[in-house]
């Protein structure tokens, strides 16, 4: 008797994948480097400008942080804190170069060398992680490890392992909505193959025939805490920006 209920429960649980399986939409066969360049195209634009939040979750304590942010291309960006702890605190990044303006004190620095490893206002987000651009396909061997539904989307899964030294990471695993085109879950992992980063994308919208994702979780596995929320909102592209716009002049006015 209790092999035939075990007999039984097994058919049931295969029955239930086939059905799974069979409900999961199969998605067409594509490389690595065409399903990266399908991510670079939503990702890739002229100008945009958005208002953004931060929730970043210590563990003892949650710090909310909000800025505006205008971005060109993927080489320029100019952000400007405005909750009451962090007002007029402002970031310039240039290329491969970032700047920080701090009010009190009326003083502009160069984030470098060690600081780059430190979480951007205390999040999960590291500096050297704010200062990552350029297409990954440069950077890393991008193999196609197969397919899985992750939050009801079909999903490619890739692997990334890097080909240069100059990366963040060692290797990286991304699961890209196969209709989408958006990363919906990404880890970051060490050469000694321990994982550092975890991110998900909580919220996606379209604008126009472009999809983006607009709130994002990133957690730092080598952290205590429940890791920082990032919120986009107001997202305008294309929009005319000031000559001076990305500028040491602008930073520290």
């Amino acid at each position: 008797m209790i092999r035939m209920r075990t007999i039984l429960s097994t058919l049931i649980v295969s029955a239930l994948l086939v059905t799974l399986a069979a409900a999961q939409p199969a998605l067409p066969v594509l490389s690595g480097e065409a399903i990266m360049k399908n991510v670079d195209a939503n990702a890739t634009f002229t100008t945009m400008a958005y208002t953004g939040t931060m929730v970043i979750d210590l563990g003892n304590r949650v710090l909310n942080k909000a800025m505006k942010v205008v971005v060109e291309g993927a080489d320029k960006s100019f952000v400007e804190f405005s909750n009451p702890e962090d007002r007029g605190v402002r970031y310039l990044k240039v290329d491969k170069d970032l700047w920080m303006y701090f009010p009190s004190e009326q003083e502009t620095i160069k984030i470098s060398g060690h600081l780059l490893k430190e979480g951007m206002m205390g999040s999960d987000v590291s500096y050297e992680d704010a200062l990552e651009s350029g297409a990954l396909s440069d950077k890393y061997d991008i193999s196609v490890v197969g397919t899985e539904l992750l939050d009801g989307r079909s999903c490619y899964v890739l692997d990334l392992k890097a080909k240069v030294r100059t990366v963040n990471y060692e290797r990286q695993k991304f699961w890209i909505d196969g209709e989408r085109f958006v990363v919906l879950k990404g880890e970051m992992y060490a050469k000694s193959g321990r994982l550092l980063k975890e991110s998900r994308a909580l919220s996606v919208r379209q604008f126009g025939t472009r999809w983006f994702a607009t709130e994002v979780r990133m957690e730092d596995k080598l952290k205590k805490g429940g890791g920082t929320v990032f919120t986009m909102q107001d997202i305008q592209f294309g929009i005319a920006l000031p000559d001076d716009m990305f500028s040491i002049r602008r930073l520290s006015r």
